[in-house]
């Protein structure tokens, strides 16, 4: 059976979390019995990977999502598939459209994957960031008008689409089309767990995010600020902040210079494989979301947070997710609002997992039987009605 995972992701460096969670969904699928296909893009190519793999020149005159569609189109028509599952940012009548073609070309299950649930307000709200006013207001006509264009495609799914995967807040329903709520995961078996315990009376925190503003890290930096302050000597902190969006960096490196934090904030920039796994050997606990509130969200499914799970860091984070007990030890969550990190709470979770080795051993063991995209991903096709291999299906 033959299942293309479409994707109009950019191959870029401020999306590595992105990407990994696309390979790591393709490798769970092949490992379910599927011949797969998967894409993105990157420069002036839409890169098709796995059965049979292309590279199509992207060339737009006529809109770069227009020419997305007709790329994915044409290979539909061309290379036969019997599962299409398309992850979507938004929708419009071009997507619809596509859809109606790969029903034609063959395909008999078509579910979609929306990463961020609720995500009209959250786009809309994008053109306030733009600084520049003249281009601000023409943002904000472009991006109203997309909203509108979603709203009066998005009825056009009912009965074109078999089901819908929504990561955020829940619903039964996504335009008419049947909905279940799913959490992100993750490749278990590529991550090695991080040495522990550490016995330094420094506490190392790690925040890896593709952007600042909604990961809240300003939160953190307030935190350790006040930590100063007090002259405790009984620990130090220190944050490695990785990644990050160019365009918030200068503001953010502000904040870290206006606090006097130089000395113990280290941003190298992203880092992958190797590199990644050596910043990670140096944490005593992640970072995940720490400003859902500044999205208007209360749940989320970070990817960060089942990363850290599956290397055995126990780690922040202040959302509701349904797929982290509340009472993990592993985890410590924080409220979800503007306030400065505790870092006497920060300190003495650190201090309770270290005593523990069982911790970390109990947040890897779930990690593997709860955020590997292969038991969330049989989930995900067995309420889009698609049949499974016989021994897949009872695995």
């Amino acid at each position: 059976m033959r299942l293309l995972y479409l994707t109009f992701q950019e191959d870029a460096p401020l999306y590595a979390g992105v990407l990994n969670k696309i390979r790591g969904q393709a490798s769970a699928f092949q490992s379910l019995g599927f011949d797969v296909t998967y894409s993105w893009w990157k420069d002036n190519r839409f890169c098709f990977f796995g059965q049979n793999p292309q590279k199509v020149p992207i060339n737009a005159s006529h809109g770069v999502m227009k020419r997305f569609y007709e790329i994915a189109a044409g290979y539909l028509q061309k290379n036969s598939c019997d599962v299409l599952y398309t992850r979507l940012d938004r929708i419009d009548f071009g997507v619809v459209a596509l859809f109606r073609k790969a029903r034609r070309y063959g395909v008999k299950k078509l579910l979609i994957e929306i990463p961020n649930y609720p995500y009209l307000k959250d786009y809309v709200n994008t053109a306030k960031a733009v600084r520049d006013p003249k281009r601000r207001a023409v943002s904000t006509v472009k991006v109203h008008m997309a909203a509108a264009e979603d709203r009066m495609a998005g009825p056009q799914l009912k009965g074109l689409v078999d089901a819908a995967v929504l990561y955020g807040d829940t619903a039964d329903a996504f335009y008419g089309v049947p909905a279940m709520n799913a959490t992100n995961g993750i490749d278990c078996g590529a991550l090695p767990p991080v040495p522990w315990p550490k016995t330094s009376s420094e506490i190392v925190l790690i925040g890896v995010a593709g952007t600042l503003w909604w990961q809240a890290y300003d939160r953190v930096l307030a935190g350790m600020a006040r930590w100063r302050q007090k002259k405790d000597p009984r620990y130090t902190f220190r944050f490695l902040m990785i990644g990050g969006d160019e365009k918030e960096m200068p503001e953010f490196r502000a904040r870290v210079k206006a606090l006097g934090l130089e000395d113990c904030v280290e941003m190298p920039g992203f880092k992958t494989g190797r590199d990644l796994l050596a910043y990670y050997n140096r944490a005593d606990v992640g970072v995940s979301t720490l400003g859902c509130f500044r999205r208007g969200l209360t749940r989320c499914s970070s990817l960060k947070a089942r990363e850290y799970a599956a290397l055995g860091l126990p780690f922040l984070y202040a959302y509701h997710d349904d797929a982290l007990p509340g009472d993990a030890a592993w985890a410590l969550r924080l409220p979800n609002d503007d306030t400065a990190v505790d870092m006497e709470r920060v300190a003495a979770f650190v201090e309770r997992c270290r005593r523990d080795p069982r911790t970390v051993l109990d947040e890897r063991a779930y990690a593997q039987e709860v955020y590997d995209w292969r038991a969330i991903l049989r989930e995900i096709l067995r309420f889009g009605g698609v049949d499974l291999p016989a021994a897949i299906e009872q695995a």
